[in-house]
């Protein structure tokens, strides 16, 4: 009886310790070599759910739960004895949760403020980066459209523009920034190489073993450069002629409130966005 007593003591000492090391080997380098992750992503909770390690990572402001297991990671969600453990989590986070979305908006509007300054400064720049515009026969002002030829929110964005423009005597000028990929760019180098005009932009198709040309190579490589010291690495952006204002996204009526026109409409949120890299279109 003696030996079986201790025998028991032993696994539950067993139980307890490895009960309490399933979180210990859990932390952020851990997790970047199990699943790719943003570098702003961190641990806001970590809690044992028996054998697995319950964690959610605060990734762009949103609150996403984790469970790991020694050497693999689960994403979803976790029921027991008929319990949503997961919702119960992330219901005691509801705190944690507003406060990461307030330091990233925060982030995002500041980022955007230093965006507008900079370009602001580097009006010039903009035009030398110009390819083509859109230009009805009266018109007295003009815009920037930062684009990319392989962007679906770009692709929509546009023909509103062109009727903003005629109605408005606006002049719209385009800016290629192939951010989205290797496609992007090909498509840009055709647009250049090709000497293509506006009208002719948006019928450019992908298609593999372009040529291209010095003055593509040029163009391309010097918009990358200066967006990138800009901190853009998405499309589309409307930028006004004096650059006193910019739209990020395709909310053809938040250029309209810019440029003082009335519009009773309102946007559809789901349908306004930009592209960045990880949403191009393959």
């Amino acid at each position: 009886m003696r030996w079986m007593l201790v025998f028991l003591v032993l696994l539950m000492l067993s139980f307890d310790v490895s009960a309490a090391e399933v979180c210990t080997h859990v932390d952020m380098d851990w997790l970047s070599r199990q699943a790719p992750l943003p570098g702003d992503a961190k641990i806001v909770f970590k809690k044992d759910q028996g054998s697995l390690c319950e964690v959610v990572l605060s990734l762009g402001g949103d609150l996403v739960p984790f469970y790991a297991g020694k050497d693999f990671l689960l994403v979803g969600k976790l029921f027991k004895n008929k319990k949503f453990i997961t919702r119960d989590t992330l219901n005691s986070l509801a705190d944690v949760a507003r406060k990461e979305r307030v330091k990233v908006d925060e982030k995002k509007a500041l980022e955007k403020a230093k965006r507008k300054a900079f370009f602001q400064k580097n009006l010039k720049v903009l035009d030398d980066l110009t390819l083509f515009s859109f230009k009805p026969g009266k018109a007295d002002t003009f815009l920037y459209v930062v684009t990319d030829p392989n962007c679906s929110h770009c692709k929509k964005l546009l023909p509103s523009l062109e009727i903003l423009a005629m109605e408005n005597h606006l002049e719209i000028k385009v800016i290629l920034f192939p951010v989205l990929g290797s496609k992007s760019r090909n498509m840009a180098v055709q647009a250049i190489c090709d000497k293509v005009a506006y009208k002719d932009y948006g019928q450019i198709q992908y298609a593999k073993d372009i040529p291209g040309c010095s003055q593509a190579n040029i163009l391309i490589d010097k918009t990358i450069s200066f967006f990138s010291r800009a901190g853009l690495s998405s499309v589309p952006v409307v930028i006004s002629g004096d650059g006193c204002w910019m739209v990020e996204g395709n909310d053809i009526n938040q250029i309209k409130q810019h440029l003082g026109l009335n519009s009773q409409d309102r946007a559809d949120a789901s349908s306004v966005g930009g592209c960045a890299k990880d949403s191009a279109t393959q």
